[in-house]
Formats: structure tokens, C-alpha cells, sequence
């Protein structure tokens, strides 16, 4: 009976001890902490990914508007106008580029429709077109096509459309104080069936500060814009050194 009784609280607390086991490992995996979500890795966009825009020497016309996308997976969009006198041509292209393996700087675009290639030579914040041989043309310092950046445009005109893109950034001294000056790309699109006639006035750059700045035209004054059409003009600001550009204002 004894001997029994011995046995018995043997199994008992071999019982015991397995629970206990048990309890302890269900504990441990309830407190066992979560895993850390891993952080996005921070996507760092090429310096040449951008827009490009100029006017550049035309020889069958007064002169070429070229207005280049380049995207960050290589592909890219070509738009360029010839304008004349009395009239413009447009064509617009797309595709892919590519990196020439013995100098990176050079860039084959490769259209998707037609397989024709052209060539462009990558510089710091531009771009040059090259003729099909890969060289550049002559008076190469005109065919200098800049990265821009597009700015902020209140527009109250009814049945046009504004775009500008910041073309060249100088510091001046205007009236001895040290200033900038921005010159914008601008793009007018008329869609009224009336011309429109802009004036100096009638375009402002307005500032962090909330003051205004008036235009320069390029070309003084603009001639009148016909109607449903597109017509590209330079359009600077002159402001003091210590503002910021905040947004355009047309009136």
C-alpha cells in the first residue's frame, strides 16, 4: 500500500511538471516581441531625370523649340516645334534611351515607332544635341538645352492656358542692391477665338513676402497671340537677393 501511495505522488508530479512546462513555453511566445518593420529604403532619383526645354538654331526655319522629358526608367518624350514667321510645325516622339557603354554621358534615344536614333550629350543641369555621327554642331554654345523646373501659375484668363518653367537663374544688382533674376520659359495657349495681347503688367511674380515683382519681356513688347493658337516666350523678374519666388501671378 505504501508502495503504491510512493508511486502514485511520483506521477503526480511528473504531471505536474510537464503543465508547468507547458504554461511556461505558451508565456514565453505571448511576450516574445514583434518583429520591427523593415523601413522603406529611400528610392535616389538620377540628376538627369528632368525636363529640358530651349530654343536652339533651326536652319530650315527661324528657329526650334525642343522640350525633352527624361524619365527615371529610361524612357522618354520628345516635343518639337519649328517656328516661322506666319506659322509652326509641331512633332512630338517617344521612346526609349540608353547609356553608351564607353562614355555614360552620351544618351541614344531610340524611337519606338520609327527605330531611328538620335544622340545628346548629358551635361551637369543640360543637355546637347549631337547630329548622327554622334558630334556636336557648330556654335555648339547655342545648342545648350537647360534642365528647368515648372513654377506655380495663377492664371484669370479665361480659355488660356499658362505654363512656365524656370529657365536661367542669375544674380544681379539692380539699383545697387544685390538681386536675382529669374527668366522663365513660358508657354501661352489661347484657345479663345479672340488674339490676346499681354502686357508687361499683366504678369507678376509674387514672392514668399506676398510682394509683387513685374515681368521683362524678351522680346518688348508680345505680339498678340492668335487665336487657338501657341506662342513661347522668355520672361524675366528682377527681386532682392533675400526673397524667394513663391508662384506667378497673371492678371
Amino acid at each position: 500500500m505504501k508502495q503504491a501511495m510512493i508511486t502514485l505522488s511520483f506521477f503526480a508530479m511528473l504531471f505536474s511538471s510537464g503543465c508547468d512546462n507547458t504554461s511556461t513555453s505558451s508565456l514565453n511566445e505571448k511576450v516574445k516581441p514583434a518583429d520591427q518593420p523593415s523601413k522603406p529604403i529611400p528610392v535616389q532619383i538620377p540628376n538627369w531625370v528632368g525636363h529640358y526645354k530651349a530654343f536652339i538654331p533651326c536652319a530650315a526655319c527661324e528657329k526650334q523649340l525642343v522640350s525633352l522629358r527624361l524619365h527615371q526608367d529610361q524612357t522618354y518624350t520628345l516635343k518639337e516645334a519649328s517656328l516661322f514667321k506666319q506659322k509652326m510645325k509641331q512633332k512630338e516622339s517617344s521612346g526609349t534611351f540608353v547609356f553608351d557603354e564607353k562614355n555614360s554621358n552620351l544618351l541614344q534615344l531610340i524611337d519606338d515607332k520609327t527605330k531611328q536614333n538620335r544622340y545628346f550629350s548629358l551635361h551637369d543641369h543640360s543637355i546637347e544635341p549631337l547630329d548622327q555621327n554622334k558630334n556636336q554642331f557648330k556654335d555648339f554654345e547655342q545648342y545648350q538645352i537647360p534642365q528647368v523646373q515648372n513654377i506655380e501659375v495663377n492664371n484669370a484668363l479665361k480659355y488660356v492656358d499658362i505654363q512656365a518653367d524656370l529657365f536661367k537663374s542669375e544674380k544681379v544688382e539692380s539699383n545697387g542692391i544685390k538681386s536675382t533674376k529669374l527668366t522663365y520659359f513660358f508657354e501661352i495657349n489661347n484657345h479663345s477665338d479672340r488674339a490676346l495681347k499681354l502686357r508687361d503688367s499683366d504678369i507678376v511674380l509674387i514672392d514668399a513676402k506676398n510682394n509683387e515683382h513685374v515681368s521683362t519681356f524678351e522680346n518688348n513688347p508680345i505680339s498678340p497671340i492668335k487665336a487657338n493658337k501657341t506662342q513661347h516666350e522668355l520672361i524675366s523678374f528682377i527681386y532682392p537677393e533675400s526673397y524667394q519666388a513663391a508662384y506667378i501671378n497673371i492678371k
